[in-house]
Formats: C-alpha cells, sequence, structure tokens
C-alpha cells in the first residue's frame, strides 16, 4: 500500500495521499498505480507528486531531528499524488474504460507485473515486446496488428533514439509478418547496417535477408536492386515537393503544368532537351506551347539539377517500382537507400519517396477490396514535416495516404523531429504516437493536440531522458511511458532470421 484515494472525478482524475512510511522521493512521474475499489481496479499514471501541510505554522519552528519530523509526519506534514486514470479491470479481467470511480480510501498500491500483462499483453493479437516501464523491469507489449491499423508516428529531437526505437518496432512487424514495409532511409539507417556513434549495428536486411530487399539510388554493390524511375512517370506535382529544394516560385509551379498540359507524360523529357539552347531558343519554344518565355527559362534553370540525377531514365522499360510493388504484394519488405553522392541529397529522397509512393497509391487505389486486403502496406517516411506541412500535404501524396488510403491497407509510419511543422488534421489521423524528448513547446502542443488528458501527459513528457517514450494510442488501452528496450544481442537473436551471431558479419566487414 503507498496510500489511499483522498478526493478525484473521472474527468479531472483522482488524488491520492501517501502512506506516512512512503517518500515521494520512491515513486516517479509516470508510474503505474492501481486503485483497488470494491468492484473494479484502477488502472492510471502518476503525473503529478506534491507535499503539503495542514498548519502552514509548523514552518516558523521545523523539526531539528529525525524523531520530531516523523511525529510531524502524518497528520501535520504529508504527500500527495495525482493520478491519471485510464482503464479499469473487472473481476472477470475484462479491461474496460474508466466509466465509474472508486469511493474514499480505497487503497492504492503499485502495479505489478501480473497487472500490466492483463492490460498490455492479454487482448493483444499481435504481442510484440518494446520496452520496460520507467522503474519497473517488467515488459511492455504493444499489439502490431493494432500499430499497422492506423497511421503511426515517432516523434522526438535528434540523438533521443528515433532510429533505435524504429528499427525494433519494425522488425517486429517483419518477423511477425504483420504487413509490408515500404522504408524510405534517408539516412542508411535501416538496410544492412547501421552507424551510432563508432558503433555499426545491424539492420533489417542483415536479420531478415529472405524478407527484404534493399534498393538504392546510387551504386551501392550489397544492393539487391537499384532505383530507376522512367522520366514518364514524374509530374508536375512531384516538383511541387521540391520547390524549396529546387528554388522556384509559385509562377514556376504553373509553368510545370502548362508544359505537362501541353506535351503529356513525355513533358519532363522535353524541358530536359532545352537545357543549354539559347535564350532565343528557348523562346522560340515558349512560344510554341504558349507559355511565358521569361518562366520557361526560369523554370529551366530551377529544375537543372534534376537531369543530374541518373535514377531519372529516359526509358519505357518497367521500372524498379514495379518490381518493389510485386515484392510488397508477395509479403517482402522494401528498403529504398540513398548511398554515394545521394547520400542525406533531401532532392533525390523528396522525388524518390514521392514518385514511388504515387505509384502505389495508384496502384492500391485499382484493386478489389479482396485483392487489397491480401496485404497490408505500411509506408515509411523520415522528415515527415517535409511533406505533409499545411502547405504541401494538398500537393504531394503523402497527405492523400494519410487521409484516406487506410480503407485501402496502406497506411503511413511518421518519423520527425518537428512534428508542430505537420498539418493538423494529418496528425489528427495518426492512430499511435510514440513521443520521445521533445524541448521545443511548439512540439509539444502540436503532439497532444486533441488528446484528451494532453495537459497531464505533458508532465509525464518533460521527465523523459534519452531512449525513453510515452507511448500513447490506437495500439495500447492506456498511455505508458518506458525505457526502449535495448538494441542489442538479446534482442538480435529474437528477432533474427538465421541463428548466429548478427554481428558477426559486420565486424568482418567494419573490423
Amino acid at each position: 500500500m503507498i496510500g489511499f484515494l483522498k478526493a478525484g472525478s473521472v474527468g479531472e482524475g483522482f488524488v491520492v495521499r501517501l502512506n506516512k512510511f512512503v517518500s515521494p522521493e520512491t515513486l516517479r512521474i509516470g508510474d503505474f498505480v492501481v486503485i483497488q475499489g470494491k468492484i473494479y481496479q484502477y488502472f492510471g499514471i502518476i503525473d503529478d507528486l506534491r507535499i503539503m501541510s495542514a498548519n502552514e505554522d509548523v514552518f516558523f519552528d521545523p523539526p531539528d531531528s529525525d524523531f520530531k519530523k516523523a511525529v510531524l509526519t502524518g497528520p501535520i506534514v504529508f504527500s500527495e499524488m495525482s493520478l491519471s486514470p485510464y482503464v479499469m479491470v473487472d473481476n472477470s479481467g475484462n479491461v474496460l474504460s474508466i466509466k465509474t470511480i472508486p469511493e474514499h480510501f480505497s487503497i492504492a498500491r503499485k502495479a505489478t507485473g501480473e497487472d500490466l500483462e492483463t492490460v498490455f499483453m492479454k487482448k493483444a493479437s499481435i504481442p510484440f515486446f518494446v520496452g520496460n516501464p520507467l522503474t519497473m523491469e517488467e515488459k511492455i507489449h504493444v499489439d502490431l496488428k493494432k500499430l499497422c491499423e492506423r497511421n503511426s508516428a515517432i516523434f522526438g529531437i535528434t540523438g533521443s533514439g528515433k532510429t533505435f526505437l524504429a528499427r525494433i518496432v519494425f522488425s517486429g512487424i517483419i518477423k511477425n509478418d504483420v504487413a509490408s514495409l515500404l522504408v524510405f532511409d534517408m539516412h542508411n539507417e535501416y538496410g544492412f547496417t547501421a552507424k551510432s556513434g563508432e558503433k555499426r549495428f545491424p539492420a533489417l536486411k542483415s536479420f531478415f535477408p529472405g524478407k527484404v530487399k534493399v534498393f538504392d539510388a546510387g551504386t551501392n554493390p550489397d544492393a539487391d536492386n537499384y532505383i530507376n524511375i522512367p522520366l514518364n512517370h514524374i509530374k508536375p506535382q512531384d516538383l511541387s515537393l521540391l520547390s524549396s529544394s529546387l528554388h522556384y516560385s509559385g509562377q514556376s509551379e504553373e509553368t510545370a503544368f502548362l508544359v505537362y498540359k501541353r506535351k503529356g507524360k513525355n513533358w519532363l523529357k522535353y524541358l530536359f532537351s532545352l537545357q543549354g539552347k539559347s535564350e532565343e531558343e528557348v523562346a522560340k519554344e515558349a512560344e510554341s506551347i504558349g507559355v511565358n518565355a521569361s518562366s520557361l527559362g526560369a523554370f529551366l534553370r530551377h529544375i537543372s539539377r534534376l537531369s543530374s540525377l541518373e535514377f531519372l531514365q529516359d526509358t519505357d522499360e518497367e521500372s524498379s517500382i514495379e518490381q518493389m510493388l510485386d515484392y510488397l504484394k508477395s509479403g517482402v519488405s522494401v528498403v529504398v537507400q540513398f548511398s554515394g553522392k545521394y547520400a542525406s541529397d533531401s532532392l533525390s529522397y523528396f522525388i524518390v519517396a514521392n514518385a514511388i509512393t504515387r505509384r502505389i497509391h495508384e496502384k492500391y487505389s485499382g484493386l478489389t477490396e479482396e485483392e487489397r486486403e491480401k496485404r497490408r502496406i505500411v509506408i515509411v517516411i523520415e522528415e515527415a514535416h517535409k511533406f505533409l506541412s499545411s502547405d504541401l500535404r494538398d500537393r504531394n501524396i503523402f497527405g492523400t495516404i494519410a487521409r484516406e488510403m487506410r480503407k485501402f491497407n496502406v497506411t503511413l509510419f511518421i518519423i520527425d523531429q518537428r512534428p508542430c511543422e505537420i498539418d493538423s488534421e494529418v496528425l489528427s489521423q495518426v492512430g499511435t504516437r510514440f513521443v520521445l524528448q521533445l524541448l521545443d513547446e511548439r512540439d509539444t502542443d502540436a503532439v497532444f493536440q486533441g488528446v484528451g488528458g494532453g495537459k497531464r501527459l505533458k508532465k509525464i513528457l518533460r521527465t523523459l531522458q534519452s531512449q525513453e517514450t510515452l507511448l500513447f494510442g490506437h495500439t495500447v488501452p492506456m498511455p505508458v511511458a518506458m525505457r526502449v528496450r535495448e538494441y542489442g544481442k538479446d534482442f538480435f537473436n529474437e528477432v533474427q532470421e538465421k541463428k548466429e551471431d548478427p554481428l558477426k558479419g559486420i565486424n568482418d566487414i567494419y573490423g
């Protein structure tokens, strides 16, 4: 027993007065607590701790010995905690949303491993261990089936542990064959290996050589295949996403659509053919297709970088995109990487991600419901705020995926450090959120916008350290603050297809 129920309500939460023998220093914001009612057990999270006094006069002559302090503790000075209740469990073990409250003096106790198993694991279709409560060693499981049913996100500042957590979750999805992942891997952290500081770690391809294919926009010799995108697959809306990278204005965007209207699917090939021509020649072409000559000239200068992207090819042959789709539909996950001169290049990342995802949208929108149900696809994007900001969400395919594609069995998994720059409507479509450290108040406000009890959850978030996360939403019955499980040998041995040392190949290559 750590205390008893003093006050509370369903909407505002519970107040528990601590037992005089329980120091508030033994508790932490985010800890699980159970209130023992007569009919139900109420599960909640500590969201605040307070030291209180019944008489302020005691502080004019404070006690000068432990004995005097002990005499005053309880009747005069005491401690309280605020508790956010989220679920209640009946005598049959059914987990229910909070619909009532226990009576005064109901006993409060710390949650046990059995309690956590009842709440987080018993009802999960496909439970997967992702972490431990902040002050406990018991395991927290997420329901991977629920996780993939809706859009999900990992938010956190650089260095908070987003990528480690993502690799853990993605490994669970692949191992349990829940969905096919399409990972747009901007910094090459999800394919064969990943680097953190001076260390290298195995990644998805190392764990699942038969279930993961790596496509590369560069010339990485270890890739299973290389990205090639026919020029006629690129549409003006693909370039709209790149307006900041290409430094062109709304006028140039209008020019792109006009050229597309005149030249059809070969519009970009046509524009590339004008590169290097004189102003007079460009002006003549502009007149022939009915666009402003200076606007066309400016647009050609803006898109000059595109002609150097070797994965954009003048071909009518079946592109690597079609092969990716075949893999995804057959249950194989795909990691799209950017090596060599394309490493961490935002222009290449945006155009590849948008072109491939738009093709998936076109294909899946045309499938019958029976065909779509055969395989779920989860599309993973990093730097998501650059795709899903308010001014871009309607100009690229990712906004459509976020809002509409769940009914087509396609969902997004967002990884981002600036949630405040993601459109609020898109954020409202995110069913499950893993929130690591966030320092900017605007990001914190965005993460909890429209979330019940968001103010109380903010208090928990502020206490998190690196490799700790606050998980809430569709995949779990109640929020949970936890330490992300270690991304080490025990995890590697648990998830990998081949039961051998997962670090051996990495050490052989990198020493």
